[in-house]
């Protein structure tokens, strides 16, 4: 059985076991607490015999122009688990936790090529923007590899 729990600060002992390829990296302790203080950042898992096997993250942010909004930045599932409705019940849990918020939208990207990505979020009531976008990346110069 799988339970999708939102991360709080007394609940991110469940980061202490991850299956592999959840994340892109491993969790770091003091990034995880520093994301966790930010009430604005979204952390959601899915856990199955002790170990997180899903997560979600999301960040509520506003506009000096727009109401608040929620970006989801990631969702990640353990290879062996895909196609088994865990990447859906982790947008709905997040979707919730933006809705709590007061968010009154929430968007995603991905590839163009990523359909696995894309019908997990169409089928979860997202709607493909008619205005396609570019991503551009900044190298801001401080770059840690986040492993050590």
């Amino acid at each position: 059985m799988v339970q999708i729990i939102i991360v709080q600060p007394d609940t991110a002992h469940l980061l202490d076991s991850v299956e592999e390829d959840v994340f892109d990296h491993p969790v770091q302790p003091d990034l995880l607490a520093e994301y966790l203080a930010n009430p604005s950042n979204g952390l959601v898992v899915a856990v199955s015999e002790g170990a997180v096997v899903g997560m979600a993250t999301g960040i509520a942010y506003v506009h000096p122009d727009k109401p608040l909004a929620l970006f989801i930045n990631e969702v990640g599932v353990a290879p062996r688990l895909h196609q088994q409705g865990i990447g859906k019940k982790l947008i709905q849990k997040m979707l919730e936790w933006g809705k709590a918020r007061g968010c009154k939208e929430a968007w995603v990207a991905t590839e163009l090529e990523n359909m696995p990505a894309r019908r997990l979020y169409e089928s979860t009531g997202g709607e493909q923007e008619k205005d396609l976008a570019v991503v551009y990346v900044y190298s801001l110069g401080n770059e840690t590899s986040g492993e050590d």
